[in-house]
Order: C-alpha cells, then structure tokens, then sequence
C-alpha cells in the first residue's frame, strides 16, 4: 500500500493531536500553514475583562481563546469571581480549560457553535451577560442567538488571523510534482487563504484533491470554492477527520 500524502495548512500548534493521530495512522503529514495567529488586546476587551465579574457566562470559541483568554483573566483576576458558568465549543477547548483548572461544558457529539447552543443550560438566558472570548471576526451565530434568546453579549478579542504566504513556494512544488492525495482544511477561512497564497494557473489542480472538512457548514464553503470532492467529517475532533480520511482512503485503493 502506497502512503497517503495529506497537507495540513491551519496554524502549527504546540500539541496537535491530529498531527499524532496522523502519524500513528501511517500517513505522510505536510505541514504547511496558510494562516498565523497574532495575539492582541483592544483596549475595550481589556475593560471587559476587567468587568468579568459582571458576567454569569463566559464561552471561549477556540484553544486560542482559552489559552489567551485565561493567561489574561490571571492577570488581573488571581482568584476568578464566583457565579460565572463557563463553556467550550469543542473538546480541545474545553481541554485547554482543565488544564488551567477551569471546568467549562461543551457539546458531546458535534463541536461547533450550532452543538453548544443546544445545551440545555444555554437554553434559558434571560437576562444574564455572557462574555465571548475569540479571535476578531469570525462567526455571530452565538452572540445573535444568545441575544435573541434575552442576554446582553459582549466579544473580548484576543486575537487577530492573518495570511500566511511563507509556505507558498512549498505547496506550489507538491502540486506541480503531483505529491499531495488530499487536504486537511479546519474551517473556510483556511481554504480561502490556500487559494490566495497557491498561484492562480494551480488552482485546477488544487480544487481537483480531496479536501476533509469538519462539517457542513465548512463543506458547503468549499463546494463554493469549486473544491470537486469534498469530505465532510462529523466535528473537528481528530479522531473524526482522521477516521473520515482513512475511509475515503480503504474505498480508494
């Protein structure tokens, strides 16, 4: 059996476990990131943590968010106040809390915004304040729903996402000599940036791989894209991009 060739282009982090879930499956990993993470601190999501206290609900979208997030709230809160109920939107979220010795509920099955929203202790909000701690940009879904559902909903960003055009060169070389099998994409906004730093004459040959997404919401961007086959895993959990490559991969050979 030939060894499957997967690019890999979110953020590089310290622990990946799907790196290690991929490595351990036998599969030839390139990593080579289309975006970076710069951390900042607006001066109104500084104030808004230092009114955490005033908040019943504190929700961090990312292992970035809680990393960032929680680093701050030491800063200036060295014991966090009481009657705050926290929430991660996906299982690495909600690890990276534990570790800081924060115990935040998260969804069970699908981890994404849709998945926390049906918690049943999210379901009755009325007057509460939730604080939301992410990157700037990215989804409203939370902070719309939650408000309309009758809760004042504040963003602390903490950082920023920009294109990164390092890698390039290197991808551009996998495509024209044919090395890559498929591509691992967490989100569309990392499947418009491949597109920006990948030339305009190799976009046919990209949108002609396989690309793993997690869930529909990413799949249907990258059908959108022109992406010809796309793989949809249920979440974004390793195990699920993971199993859902090697399935596309026993049907291949």
């Amino acid at each position: 059996m030939s060894r499957l060739n997967v690019l890999l282009i979110r953020p590089l982090l310290e622990q990946d476990e799907l790196v290690t879930s991929l490595e351990l499956a036998g599969i030839q990993i390139y990593r080579y990131p289309v975006m970076k993470i710069e951390p900042v601190l607006a001066p109104h999501a500084k104030s808004k943590i230092l009114d955490f206290d005033h908040y019943q609900i504190a929700i961090f979208v990312s292992r970035t968010a809680a990393r960032l997030g929680v680093d701050w709230l030491e800063n200036y809160w060295p014991m966090l106040p009481v009657g705050v109920r926290y929430y991660a939107v996906g299982k690495a979220t909600a690890a990276e809390l534990a570790e800081r010795g924060i115990l935040a509920e998260s969804p069970q099955t699908a981890f994404n915004s849709e998945a926390l929203l049906a918690l049943d202790s999210l379901r009755s909000v009325v007057g509460q304040r939730a604080l939301i701690f992410a990157g700037e940009g990215g989804r409203t879904l939370l902070a719309e729903e939650l408000q309309k559902r009758g809760a004042t909903v504040d963003r602390c960003e903490l950082y920023r996402r920009r294109t990164m055009k390092d890698s390039a060169g290197k991808i551009a070389r996998l495509l024209t000599d044919k090395k890559l099998d498929l591509v691992a994409a967490h989100s569309g906004e990392l499947l418009h940036n491949l597109l920006a730093v990948v030339p305009d004459e190799l976009h046919g040959a990209l949108c002609r791989l396989p690309v793993v997404v997690p869930g529909e919401r990413v799949a249907s961007i990258a059908r959108d894209l022109s992406f010809d086959r796309v793989l949809t895993a249920p979440s974004a959990a390793p195990e699920d991009m993971v199993s859902t490559i090697l399935e596309w991969y026993s049907n291949k050979i």
